[in-house]
């Protein structure tokens, strides 16, 4: 079989299409559960403070049990970890939505909502590490793929949002959660039942070679989960957790522009182009094969995002000096547009870099630990840029993502060169 070299020709592979279809089907019930959590507790109590509340602790939850729930996968494998956590998770969202419109206690909805999070599944992770086995023998195909993976994850996180609301809108607030949870389940249980491209787990006697070897010879690896420990993965996670600080900060920044221009509505548009340009870029990204390292596409990635940061920061300037101009726009647009264009560089890039440096047997939770820190980062983004903004205004925000752009250039080419060293020394050895 010849490398597929185009979306199509990946699609076409056995299996390829249905896990992936499947896949995006359940991830977009996971991008619609915070908002629909927001719908079902508002409508109820009135309080965006508890509907708040909810949302921090199922996000809480699911960034901290994810990688448990990835590494029971890595160990039993999909086909028997993720019916399971399904019904958890379903029996959590449905408790949730019985106390919600039963007027419980606020302490009861946080305990729902956080075990509903620590439920979800890692449908992206999962669809990953399929496509890792299914490539194992066409490697260059290998960032097509996860640029696809990311393709997805944007649409599942522009269309699931629009869908709950538009489903909470129709007079009934539980209905945003229930749609969610159907996606969610509904997609995760095709993704189980497709046991053809299912990776095998490492547990229960079945214990292969393959755990204990990386997915391609690089020194830097080590046996099983103490490969997660090594430096090139502890980095990886760390880049992840600073783009996570990266999408936190970017809705406060864009919406504080928003106000400057004239209100929500002129943030409409600022927000459509930022989408749009994620969508090309990483649609763009897979239509060709790249030769330079992953790494130092990241760091490069990392120059460009902090590149366009700094345009929106210069725009604020502008601004502040003789009020919103023609320059200042089109600095503003630019700068988001290219800091979104990158952006799936380096979310594709952390993917294949960490497919080559730890077993396969432990990807799903490698994986899923940079979903949880980049989930961490955007937190902290969201909080800290928020006030900066309040104090000193959008473009001084924009100077606190430039910053973090420069620090995740810093990491990338640090596990650039770790990488590099270590290749060096496997060579010396041959």
């Amino acid at each position: 079989m010849t490398a597929p070299q185009t979306y199509r020709q990946l699609l076409a592979l056995r299996g390829a299409a249905a896990f992936f279809a499947a896949a995006s089907t359940g991830r977009t019930g996971v991008a619609a559960t915070g908002l629909g959590l927001v719908w079902l507790v508002h409508g109820a109590s009135g309080s965006f403070g508890a509907a708040g509340a909810a949302v921090a602790a199922f996000a809480v939850a699911e960034a901290v049990a994810g990688p448990q729930v990835a590494r029971a996968v890595d160990r039993w494998g999909q086909t028997a970890v993720l019916p399971a956590a399904l019904g958890v998770h379903a029996v959590a969202v449905l408790v949730l939505v019985t106390l919600v419109t039963g007027a419980a206690p606020g302490a009861a909805v946080v305990a729902a909502a956080a075990l509903a999070g620590a439920s979800a599944p890692q449908l992206g992770a999962m669809s990953s590490v399929r496509w890792a086995l299914l490539l194992r023998d066409h490697r260059d195909a290998l960032p097509r793929a996860f640029a696809l993976e990311s393709l997805a994850n944007a649409l599942a996180f522009l269309a699931g949002p629009v869908l709950v609301s538009a489903l909470a809108a129709a007079g009934r607030p539980w209905a945003g959660s229930a749609g969610a949870l159907v996606l969610v389940v509904g997609g995760g249980l095709a993704l189980s039942l497709q046991r053809r491209t299912a990776p095998p787990g490492r547990g229960a006697g079945r214990r292969r070679a393959v755990e204990e070897r990386p997915a391609a010879p690089t020194p830097a690896a080590a046996p099983g989960r103490r490969a997660l420990r090594r430096p090139v993965p502890l980095l990886l996670v760390g880049a992840s957790g600073l783009l996570g600080v990266h999408f936190g900060g970017v809705p406060l920044v864009t919406a504080a522009w928003g106000e400057q221009l004239g209100g929500p509505a002129a943030a409409a548009p600022l927000v459509a182009a930022s989408s749009f340009a994620g969508l090309a870029g990483a649609w763009a990204f897979g239509l060709r094969t790249w030769r330079t390292a992953p790494l130092a596409q990241v760091a490069g990635a990392g120059g460009f995002l902090a590149l366009g940061c700094g345009l929106v920061a210069a725009a604020g300037a502008i601004d502040v000096r003789g009020g919103a101009t023609g320059t200042s726009v089109a600095l503003l647009v630019g700068g988001l547009v290219l800091a979104s264009v990158v952006v799936p560089v380096v979310v594709v890039q952390v993917g294949v870099v960490l497919e080559r440096e730890v077993p396969r047997g432990v990807l799903t939770e490698a994986l899923a630990w940079t979903g949880s820190a980049s989930a961490a980062g955007s937190a902290v983004g969201a909080a800290v840029v928020g006030r900066v903004v309040d104090g000193a205004g959008a473009g001084t925000g924009a100077v606190v993502l430039v910053v973090v752009a420069g620090l995740l250039t810093g990491l990338a080419t640090w596990a650039h060169r770790v990488v590099s060293l270590d290749r060096g020394r496997l060579m010396k050895h041959l």
